[in-house]
């Protein structure tokens, strides 16, 4: 029994730095960050015409604190370099929270806060990812 427990003990130990666990930020909201995250005014509007200007698609991540399938995609689905390349590369991504009193400016210039924009989208679960043509 012992050995048994040694050598489970080794395993881990050799083989626990090469799967990490990958800690995401957590902002003052509560949610989790992203390098690929851009920090805006949060009128849709002018970021939609930003991510063209870039030659990149709009898309918004709508998250809440404590979501736990939001964290299993900060942690094991966005660190994946060819994921991250790839949101990188090809969208301008910003983050809205669910229950958050940010104003955002809707395409049509109503200005609501993020949680009322939420319920003037119909939206009712976390995470939701929309992304917007040019």
């Amino acid at each position: 029994m012992r050995i048994l427990l040694s050598a489970a003990l080794a395993i881990g130990l050799a083989f626990g730095g090469l799967f990490p666990a990958m800690a995401a930020d957590i902002g003052d909201d509560g949610l989790h960050k992203a390098d690929w995250m851009r920090d805006t005014f949060k009128d849709l509007r002018e970021d939609l015409s930003e991510a063209n200007a870039e030659g990149k698609r709009l898309a918004i991540i709508v998250e809440q604190r404590g979501c736990i399938y939001c964290k299993k995609m900060h942690e094991e689905v966005f660190p994946v370099p060819e994921v991250d390349a790839y949101i990188s590369d090809n969208f301008f991504f910003i983050q809205i929270n669910m229950f958050g009193d940010v104003e955002v400016t809707d395409f049509d210039g109503e200005v609501l806060a993020e949680k009322d924009m939420i319920r003037k989208w119909g939206l009712m679960f976390t995470p939701t990812m929309m992304f917007f043509p040019e």
